[in-house]
């Protein structure tokens, strides 16, 4: 049997990776609080009927895991 021998990795190529996992965390890291205050606006009384009325469908569909999410945060 012969012994394993790692794949060469060219250094641009380690370089474009190291880019793209740093891209993908920063956006993951924005999108977690920009959908949990999207949530946030469409359960307020001020939302619009447009906002409030598929988040709030969407939490129903789902067994209302939205709105625990939310009164455990705000309070």
């Amino acid at each position: 049997m012969a012994p394993y021998v790692p794949k060469y990795v060219r250094p641009e190529e380690a370089a474009e990776s190291r880019a793209r996992m740093k891209r993908r965390l920063i956006l993951t890291a924005l999108a977690i609080p920009a959908v949990l205050m999207l949530l946030a606006v469409g359960y307020s009384d001020q939302a619009p009927d447009f906002i409030r009325r598929p988040i709030i469908a969407l939490d129903r569909a789902l067994g209302f895991p939205f709105i625990g999410l939310l009164s455990t945060i705000l309070g």
